[in-house]
């Protein structure tokens, strides 16, 4: 896959975070607990926004071996997916079991990563040795500015990261709550406010959970 980095010069809504991360239309369908199987992911990806991986959705959830779910996503587009990374120290065996997950999901060429509850620098400096970018969510903004610190590339779903973030124009900043579709005025009104947003309304992954959400 090539540099997460390199723009899609077809790209239909154009902002700065679809030319960092190669998409058409500044929309994150983030990871989701337990809807993101691997048919949301890859869906996400193929209209033109970009499909998070929840990895724990991916193997504890819908059963897939990390791996090889990673290369079923990938059968199912040619696009761009991201991974979510809880970095949270609390536990030894999760962070060295995360670890490996990102390194995997480097091997399979993901190259946009969301991290959360920790302190991204460790992901951002390994991510970024292969050309690959990395957002962070916060909920405070100590952790905006820890992240910051950190050197993320961008974040989102807080006004501190959008305040943060927004004095260095190198960082990109994105919003939660879309609710519309991928094409719809969500992706829209990014343009005027930010460079993306996120959609994780469980609403969005109906189509692919049989119905449930």
């Amino acid at each position: 896959m090539s540099d997460a980095r390199t723009a899609n010069t077809s790209a239909s809504i154009a902002t700065a975070f679809t030319r960092q991360v190669g998409i058409e239309v500044p929309l994150i369908c983030g990871a989701m607990y337990p809807c993101s199987n691997p048919e949301l992911v890859a869906a996400a990806s193929e209209a033109g926004a970009i499909g998070v991986v929840q990895p724990i959705s991916l193997t504890y959830v819908h059963g897939h071996e990390y791996r090889a779910g990673l290369k079923l996503i990938r059968s199912l587009t040619s696009k761009p997916i991201g991974l979510n990374a809880l970095i949270e120290q609390s536990s030894r065996i999760y962070r060295e079991r995360m670890e490996k997950w990102i390194e995997i999901a480097l091997e399979e060429g993901v190259r946009f990563f969301v991290t959360s509850l920790g302190n991204p620098k460790w992901v951002v400096q390994r991510v970024e040795s292969v050309g690959g970018v990395v957002y962070h969510d916060v909920t405070e903004r100590k952790w905006a500015q820890k992240a910051v610190d950190g050197g993320v590339h961008g974040g989102g779903r807080l006004r501190a990261t959008g305040d943060l973030c927004g004095r260095d124009r190198r960082r990109r900043v994105v919003r939660r709550g879309a609710r519309h579709g991928v094409r719809g005025r969500a992706a829209g009104h990014a343009l005027h406010r930010d460079d993306g947003v996120y959609s994780e309304r469980r609403v969005q992954a109906r189509d692919h959970q049989g119905g449930s959400g």
